[in-house]
């Protein structure tokens, strides 16, 4: 047992050491990322980008857009034994949720997970908590071959064609970032990864190698940063971003014991 702190440990720390480096460098262009922005909401205002300014005016992003599953705000919750939750009214007012921001990209969302995914897995598998996932793409640009939107299509197909993989997936690409300004696995290597991790159906396999969602997932990560969180009184920062009940966690994200003890103190469950 004690060996197994041990590594989880270094674990964490290898995690954090690397993403520290990675974010300070994704942070240097958000600035401008938030710009182009900016630029993109004015001309959606006269009606030059039609696609962005649906989502950048801040109109709902509804399942029809993207996978039939992300109908929670555009978010896609999983409840007890790990179910993706397809219809609104099948989801529990009375269970917790745990609602994360992720980038495919982000180093940060990689720092979190890696410590936090596993006791997620177990709150939620429980039905304790159920969680909800928010896939937004913006980091296309710290990518050679735009992994971030390219990722988040992938699992966004697996959401809407394979729900029962979608745990799994989702925590073996989160837990296993690029590097910045380097190339992340192709169309081919996420649709085998998937494959990997039981997903046999042909048309997610077609999905994954042929992008659908690439462009809804680029307009959530755009809008995203115009408006409240939805459910919230909260402005959007950096994924990963977290909250439940409105209360964003701002702890250390390779604290597992941290985030678990926030978590029990927010949203304490018998």
């Amino acid at each position: 047992m004690n060996d197994e702190r041990h590594q989880r440990h270094n674990q964490r720390e290898a995690a954090r050491t690397k993403a520290k480096a990675i974010r300070e460098a994704q942070k240097k262009s958000l600035g401008r990322k938030r710009g182009l922005v900016v630029g993109a909401s004015v001309l959606a205002s006269i009606g030059l980008v039609v696609g962005v300014g649906f989502a950048l005016q801040g109109q709902p992003v509804t399942a029809a857009d993207g996978p039939s599953t992300a109908i929670f705000d555009g978010g896609i919750r999983v409840g007890k034994g790990l179910q993706v939750i397809a219809k609104k009214d099948l989801a529990s007012n009375t269970v917790p949720n745990i609602v994360i921001y992720e980038d495919l990209q982000c180093a940060g969302c990689e720092v979190f997970s890696a410590p936090n995914m596993a006791q997620i897995r177990e709150l939620v598998t429980s039905g304790s908590y159920t969680v909800e996932f928010h896939l937004i793409s913006y980091l296309d640009g710290k990518s050679v071959n735009e992994y971030s939107s390219r990722a988040a299509n992938a699992l966004l197909c697996v959401a809407d064609k394979s729900p029962k993989n979608f745990f799994d997936f989702n925590e073996a690409l989160i837990t296993n970032v690029p590097d910045v300004a380097t190339a992340g696995p192709s169309n081919e290597e996420l649709a085998v990864l998937a494959s990997k991790l039981g997903v046999s159906e042909p048309s997610t396999i077609e999905c994954i190698k042929k992008p659908i969602f690439s462009t809804w997932a680029k307009n959530i990560g755009s809008s995203v940063w115009t408006q409240k969180v939805p459910g919230t009184n909260l402005e959007f920062t950096d994924p990963p971003f977290i909250h439940v009940n409105g209360d964003q966690y701002l702890g250390d994200y390779a604290n597992a014991a941290m985030f678990l003890q926030w978590l029990q103190t927010t949203a304490p469950v018998n």
